[in-house]
């Protein structure tokens, strides 16, 4: 039981600091910490039937324990916000910031910090190129933030603007190292979505990573045995009716019953989508004919009433079921369920740098994008919606996505 709560309260947020959480935030991961490990205890009696074992005094530990924490954590709160509103253990910080972003940094410091901040000074970017000049002159110029740092108090320093070179900012570093004073960067400033700045270690090399991707690596294990769990019960449920559909296929028309399509996938690997067929056997053969009808913009080439569709393939189209087999790509780890959409090879050329963003990640058979844009709507808004996937993914928006898809398919939006 014990065991089983801990963990359950620090995977909840329960520790997280108390000055600056509302009382709501403070009971509820608490209050569902203790019902599940209340439920966990009991069940793991009627497992192994420990008879013995009073089943009043695990609810009676629960609901004292619950009350006893719970009264604790809002009196801690309550002496950190007297602490804080008294300026008591404020945290001594000096800016890097133009004015606009000291402003804003300033803000979010203060509200964020357990016990508040105190802002010593800020020094305008330009003045980094001063300090490299200093850092290499010796000069020691008073109005330097290395000479700032030396003469005053100064507890951390905030890096919020990414206005100077890597020499310059590696003068920043060694200056707060001299100190032994902390040095906060923005992770703003590396790129659109960086979520992770990680200090890793090789043998005996030190690495500063950088990771781009909002899903740590244990998100994304948990993510692969959702996926190959989900993909496997869809595909048992589905199995029957793929006779039906391939019986249908090469009624209709001649050709093969599958549709394979050279894709991009995680970081640009190459593999083999699989579709059930529903357009012609010649499509692809024909798309030239078809370029003056072309609905979308950018690289991405759609028609609605596309005459290379077949009857049976515009039924399969509108249920999403030619779709189907590519929960084999997801079983071999060449999909996910969700996730952007896997682009062809000759629709990246023109994509710009920061939009290749878009494959740090598995491609899926729905996603953002598909539950939010509609035929005709620009291009880059929904690669906008993929990049807002990546960088803000959790496993609420993925099940988020997976509901509405639903009521997607059933309005028969054309956004493949």
């Amino acid at each position: 039981f014990a065991a089983s709560l801990l963990f359950s309260l620090a995977r909840r947020g329960a520790y997280e600091p108390l000055a600056f959480l509302h009382w709501r935030e403070i009971l509820l991961p608490v209050a569902t910490s203790f019902i599940q490990a209340s439920i966990f205890g009991f069940a793991v009696l009627f497992a192994f039937k420990l008879g013995y074992v009073s089943r009043l005094f695990i609810g009676l530990y629960a609901a004292i324990g619950l009350a006893l924490i719970v009264s604790v954590r809002l009196g801690l709160r309550r002496l950190a916000a007297g602490l804080r509103a008294s300026g008591t253990g404020a945290a001594r910080v000096l800016l890097v910031a133009e004015e606009a972003e000291g402003i804003r940094m300033t803000a979010e410091l203060n509200r964020e910090a357990p016990f508040g901040v105190t802002i010593v000074g800020r020094v305008p970017p330009a003045d980094l190129h001063a300090l490299a000049a200093e850092e290499e002159a010796g000069d020691g110029a008073e109005l330097r933030l290395a000479a700032i740092l030396a003469r005053e108090a100064v507890d951390e320093v905030v890096v919020a603007s990414g206005a100077y070179q890597p020499e310059e900012l590696g003068a920043v570093v060694d200056a707060c190292e001299r100190e032994g004073v902390a040095l906060h960067l923005a992770a703003s400033l590396f790129g659109r979505g960086l979520e992770r700045v990680l200090l890793d270690q090789v043998g005996d090399i030190r690495l500063f990573s950088m990771n781009a991707q909002a899903a740590a690596p244990m998100g994304r294990a948990a993510k692969r045995v959702f996926d190959f769990s989900v993909a496997a019960v869809l595909l048992g449920f589905t199995l029957p009716l793929w006779p039906l559909i391939a019986l249908a296929i090469r009624i209709e028309s001649p050709g093969p019953v599958f549709y394979s399509q050279e894709r991009l996938g995680l970081n640009k690997r190459r593999f083999r989508i699989l579709k059930f067929r529903s357009m012609q056997q010649d499509a692809e053969a024909r798309q030239t004919e078809l370029e003056s009808l072309n609905e979308a913009d950018g690289p991405i080439f759609k028609v609605s009433r596309d005459p290379r569709i077949t009857r049976v393939g515009r039924l399969l189209r509108r249920l999403d079921f030619d779709e189907l087999p590519q929960l084999l790509n997801v079983l071999m780890g060449e999909m996910s369920l969700i996730g952007p959409r896997p682009m062809l090879p000759s629709e990246i050329t023109g994509f710009e740098p920061w939009q290749r963003k878009r494959f740090s990640v598995l491609p899926g058979m729905t996603g953002l994008w598909q539950v939010r844009n509609r035929l005709g709507d620009p291009f880059l808004t929904g690669l906008e919606a993929d990049l807002d996937y990546i960088d803000g993914w959790s496993w609420a928006l993925d099940f988020e996505i997976l509901l509405r898809t639903i009521p997607a398919v059933l309005r028969n939006r054309e956004t493949r």
